[in-house]
């Protein structure tokens, strides 16, 4: 059998589950809420719009791409042998099954992705139940290639806040900050990008890039995340450009107290709701109680890419599942307060057995331009 230790842990929970085959799908969607289970599996990110890993339980594995053509990249990255264009999706899945003798149950992982069509060819040919939990198993324990990458996508998320704090000065419009802040963190070896920013005096969100020009006085946020070959790592940071107000000085320190007093409560084996109710309970003790849920915030933070803590939802008070060791998540108190409008403040650690290892170097604080 192959030495693949993704494809050897498959058969092996296949076995455990009783489970004839595994079908790992894609719709080509990977961001930072929807991380790819087929682009975790298979070490390659698919086009789409369909593509899907087939996997027998004596560990054969055909990987199905559409379009055709681009076979002959997915060749070049992938561990699996056996690459198909598959033009014909539902024809070419249904195929795979056939040629590699699975009969009786299969497990289903990336369902919620896959159209109707696809996966009425599918529960036509075998019996299908869904299976995500078995890549969400598999990655749960991070290869030394895996944590690179997450090192890596932590060192491009530094590159891009220097960019970004650079940029954000007076008259410089809003795309030409992200442009900076994309330029930096490609440079420093990202394969892909996710930016949120908002400026002005009193932001109520962070949103997409507009022409408007940084102001004196103006209040910069940005949320930024690199992704390297699936891995995430994100920042949440606010500039002032020119002196702050003491009321920004103030608020962003109550922030930055919430934020701290969550990490120090994170590790393994705790429920991932204590990071939502310690910062809601630092909030909640300095008066801003009524704050503490939407609008006026969204989430204190959220799982990042397959094997973390609900990957992809948002971690709030009712999220009851425990972190694990080398899960990546993020902690943020990303918040509106009426003094100062809506202020960004985190990062992303990873969850050990004894606290949380923090992956940027960037100081999490108050930035001040001149």
């Amino acid at each position: 059998m192959t030495l693949n230790r993704k494809l050897n842990e498959a058969t092996r929970l296949m076995r455990e589950g009783g489970l004839a085959g595994l079908v790992i799908y894609s719709d080509g969607t990977c961001n930072i809420l929807r991380a790819s289970a087929l682009r975790y599996f298979a070490d390659v990110a698919p086009m789409g719009p369909n593509a899907a890993a087939v996997v027998s339980a004596d560990g054969r594995v055909t990987l199905l791409v559409q379009p055709s053509w681009d076979a002959d990249r997915v060749k070049q990255r992938t561990w699996i042998d056996d690459v198909r264009g598959a033009d014909e999706f539902e024809r070419g899945l249904t195929d795979a099954v056939r040629r590699l003798e699975i009969s009786g149950t299969v497990g289903l992982g990336g369902g919620r992705e896959m159209p109707h069509p696809v996966y009425a060819a599918l529960s036509g040919a075998v019996s299908v139940v869904a299976a995500d939990d078995i890549i969400e198993t598999i990655a749960r324990e991070k290869s030394p290639e895996e944590i690179a990458l997450v090192r890596k996508a932590a060192a491009a998320a530094d590159a891009g806040f220097e960019a970004f704090r650079e940029a954000a000065r007076v008259g410089v419009r809003e795309y030409e900050i992200v442009a900076d802040v994309e330029y930096a963190m490609r440079r420093a070896g990202a394969d892909d990008n996710f930016i949120l920013l908002s400026t002005g005096p009193h932001n109520t969100a962070m949103r997409a890039p507009t022409d408007r020009r940084v102001a004196p006085g103006d209040i910069v946020i940005g949320e930024i995340t690199p992704v390297c070959e699936g891995q995430f790592v994100q920042l949440c940071r606010t500039v002032s450009v020119g002196a702050p107000a003491r009321a920004l000085v103030d608020c962003y320190d109550l922030l930055l107290r919430a934020c701290e007093r969550a990490v120090r409560a994170v590790r393994a084996n705790v429920p991932a709701s204590i990071i939502a109710s310690t910062i809601d309970g630092v909030l909640t003790d300095a008066g801003y109680g009524e704050y503490c849920r939407p609008p006026y915030m969204r989430t204190r933070g959220h799982g990042f890419g397959i094997g973390s803590v609900a990957p992809g939802a948002l971690i709030d008070a009712d999220t009851d599942r425990p972190l694990l060791d080398q899960q990546v998540v993020v902690v943020h108190p990303n918040q509106y307060l009426p003094d100062t409008g809506y202020l960004a403040c985190g990062e992303t650690w990873m969850v050990t057995r004894d606290g949380a290892e923090r992956l940027a170097r960037t100081e999490t604080k108050l930035y001040v331009n001149s």
